[in-house]
């Protein structure tokens, strides 16, 4: 209970046994002396928290303070800049925390041999950031450092992929509050922002958020509810504030305007309406994605062309709601070629085929055999058309209207689109190759070609021959084979000694708490109070629990003390008495 510490000695005594309860020979005082030439050092050695050892200190070569490992040195540096970004960017010390172990793995696996450190500790932090899921983005770093954001990603991406890092998607719903406050909606900003927050929520549920990057989903989000509520903010605003391109705002307002959703009043959005069918609310139901929607459209005016249904395509139920006006309907319009886009389609056509003369040359001049390699010109080795000879699909006539002639829609890889009753004729024939079949090596290694038996048979050995070779090789790494298994005997040896030494330890431990437990209920079952013990009665407990010695001689222990169980001086006076006597 009454336990003093000594700090010069670096101890606790406790006050009324005067046992030493524990005793520390590192203190944390700072001592200097004063060298031959006069300069100063510090007595002592340094360990800082992540040191694997102290360093000593002084000078040397001019030059003051400690002398620490070049890693050490890494990790200090980054340290004190990853602190110097977080203050800039007003983050946490968990964030500086986590964004330093982060550094301290890159440093372990030299991802920053080769890269600046302000892109490795952006990396850091990003990934702390994205970690804690904090209302930050990778262009917030780029505008802090001054670094070109598709910099940023390249290195956080590697980074990522070094470490197998597995982050969640961003949540636009994140960045909701933080771009409401600087949009100057003054008393409504909390309003404005908890009806962005259901905007989110519904986008998500008609899959407009998939796919998408979080900046542009909050973006039309703030758009659309600031308007909502009676605030004329501009597209210029917003994308101002979140730094996207208004083009982007736009497509995602216009996709949020094709959903049912967008029917909805204000009230009913905030009365719980919109959760739809999925949510178990009254509002409409999940709407489709954007690109399902759009490949089912592009699937309908083919049908429709096909077919020849001059009315459905000219009636407007299949032009892009997304568009308005007479951009609508470009679809219908056939795309002319410029003089340009012809160039293009000349110039590539004529390099296709020199390459594909060159490659049927390259292949008879390495045949040796102008036959063989007459049959294989027609076909080459290296062609970009190879995988349209396998299948390429008949496009339909296109259809006359009174205005424009409207041709068979194609795809983003400009061929027309496959319907999903269409197959190939690859789709349709047998398959050649059962689900489950085992290989036959012979009948393999029989349809293998001339030129390459020679691989193959020395690819594949027979036992002996694996035997003779691994002969030959124990043979030739005679001494790197007995180093390893040395080192594997070594390890096996640390690991059973430190093993044993465990057990030890914890036999020990199971000792002494065995000791404490009995030497605690006999004290309890004889009734003694260490505090109402006398100096003689507390010594002799002590050395009748402890066993000390045999050898001790208790009765002339016992005649140290007097009747009250105090010091007696008698044996004092007594030899006094004798040294006079002796003297006399």
């Amino acid at each position: 209970r009454n336990i003093e510490s000594l700090g010069p000695s670096g101890s606790s005594v406790c006050t009324d046994c005067g046992i030493i309860v524990e005793e520390n020979t590192i203190v944390s005082s700072v001592e200097f002396v004063e060298g031959a030439g006069g300069s100063s050092s510090m007595v002592g050695q340094y360990v800082g928290a992540n040191s694997a050892r102290g360093f000593g200190t002084g000078a040397r070569r001019g030059q003051y303070g400690f002398s620490r490992q070049s890693r050490e040195n890494t990790l200090a540096s980054g340290r004190r800049r990853i602190q110097d970004v977080a203050a800039l960017m007003r983050l946490g010390p968990h964030l500086v925390d986590a964004a330093h172990r982060l550094f301290t793995v890159a440093v372990e696996r030299n991802f920053v041999q080769g890269r600046k450190r302000s892109h490795v500790i952006a990396a850091c932090l990003y990934t702390s950031c994205r970690q804690e899921k904090s209302q930050h983005m990778l262009i917030d770093f780029s505008d802090a450092l001054q670094i070109n954001v598709y910099v940023l990603g390249t290195c956080f991406l590697k980074f990522r992929r070094l470490l197998g890092l597995k982050l969640e998607i961003i949540d636009p719903a994140l960045f909701v509050y933080r771009f409401a406050a600087h949009l100057d909606l003054g008393d409504g900003a909390n309003r404005v922002a908890m009806s962005a927050l259901r905007l989110v929520a519904r986008m998500k549920r008609d899959w407009i958020v998939a796919g998408r990057r979080p900046a542009g989903i909050c973006a039309a989000a703030l758009l659309i509810a600031s308007r909502a509520h009676g605030y004329e903010r501009q597209h210029a605003d917003v994308t101002k504030v979140l730094r996207v391109c208004g083009v982007t705002v736009m497509k995602r307002v216009r996709e949020f305007e094709n959903t049912p959703s967008s029917g909805l009043s204000l009230g009913d959005f905030h009365d719980g309406k919109d959760a739809g069918d999925g949510g178990g609310g009254v509002g409409p139901s999940e709407a489709d994605p954007p690109a399902f929607t759009a490949n089912r459209r592009r699937e309908a005016r083919a049908r429709a062309v096909a077919a020849g249904d001059v009315e459905l395509l000219t009636s407007g139920a299949l032009d892009n709601p997304d568009l308005k006006g007479k951009h609508s309907s470009k679809w219908r319009r056939d795309k002319r070629s410029t003089d340009r886009s012809r160039e293009m389609t000349e110039m590539y056509s004529q390099l296709e085929t020199d390459l594909m003369e060159g490659a049927a040359e390259a292949e008879i001049d390495a045949a040796g055999d102008a036959d063989a390699g007459a049959e294989r010109k027609g076909r080459p080795a290296v062609s970009f058309t190879r995988a349209d000879e396998a299948y390429e699909p008949v496009r339909p006539a296109a259809v006359s209207t009174l205005h424009d002639t409207i041709a068979y829609p194609t795809g983003k890889n400009q061929r027309p689109v496959v319907l999903p009753d269409q197959a190939t004729a690859e789709e349709l024939s047998a398959p050649t190759q059962r689900c489950e079949d085992v290989l036959d090596f012979g009948a393999w290694r029989d349809a293998v070609p001339p030129g390459a038996e020679d691989e193959v048979t020395y690819l594949f050995r027979s036992d002996d021959e694996v035997a003779e070779r691994e002969a030959v090789f124990n043979a030739q790494n005679r001494e790197y084979l007995d180093l390893q298994r040395q080192r594997e005997d070594d390890r096996l040896e640390a690991e059973a000694a430190a093993r044993s030494k465990l057990e030890d330890e914890a036999a020990q431990e199971e000792g002494r708490r065995r000791y404490l437990k009995t030497s605690r209920s006999r004290k309890r079952r004889d009734g003694l109070d260490p505090h109402e013990l006398t100096t003689e009665e507390a010594l002799m407990e002590v050395v009748r629990t402890r066993k000390i010695s045999r050898k001790i001689n208790y009765d002339a222990m016992s005649s140290l003390f007097d009747d009250d169980g105090q010091f007696s001086t008698d044996l004092l006076s007594d030899a006094t008495r004798n040294k006079k006597e002796e003297a006399m």
